[in-house]
């Protein structure tokens, strides 16, 4: 079998994953209550944002982070949101744990390796 057969059957496989199924219906019930579906939508917009000052080598301000853990607290209240955020963080696990191994013999026929590219331009990785 080639590689593109498995990569197709492991995305049936992830679609068929109760985790994957969770957050299926978690999204389909955030959809239906605009509400909460913009307040993760503000979480993960100020979550990004923080991210990205990061990436730039910036400090995020305190007053930044506070805003964050609260309306992640106030989020978290929310039973579809909870659930979503949740559901999400499964996933997104899954799919660096899947780009991991994927990726593993790739690193057998490159000449760098991501670290070491990392190192060279003066960033860590």
């Amino acid at each position: 079998m080639n590689p593109y057969d498995h990569a197709h059957a492991l995305a049936r496989a992830i679609r068929e994953w109760e985790p994957f199924q969770r957050a299926k219906r978690a999204k389909e019930a955030l959809e239906q209550d605009e509400p909460a579906k913009q307040m993760v939508l503000d979480f993960y917009r100020r979550q990004y944002e923080i991210e990205a000052k990061r990436l730039r080598g910036e400090e995020p301000a305190q007053e930044e982070l506070e805003t964050l853990r609260k309306l992640f607290e106030i989020v978290q209240l929310h039973q579809d949101a909870r659930a979503y955020l949740e559901a999400d963080l499964e996933l997104q696990r899954l799919w660096m744990d899947v780009q991991r191994i994927v990726g593993e013999p790739m690193e057998d026929v490159r000449l760098f390796s991501l670290d070491e590219i990392m190192k060279e331009v003066g960033r860590e990785s």
